[in-house]
């Protein structure tokens, strides 16, 4: 096989690999906020970042 061809196998393994990922998060639902609230889910809106809050400008 020459490195052209090589790259070519690669290049499309990468695209296949790459759009089963797209259509896995095409898949995936998330719930609304108002879903976790008739859940009595909290919603962390308002949650700081686990490394603390952002420096002051």
């Amino acid at each position: 096989m020459t490195d052209h061809a090589a790259n070519d196998d690669l290049l499309r393994r990468s695209q296949e690999s790459i759009d089963d990922a797209k259509a896995a998060a095409a898949e995936v639902v998330e719930p609304e906020e108002d879903e976790l609230i008739d859940q009595d889910v909290p919603a962390a809106d308002d949650a700081e970042p686990a490394d603390g809050p952002a420096p002051a400008p």
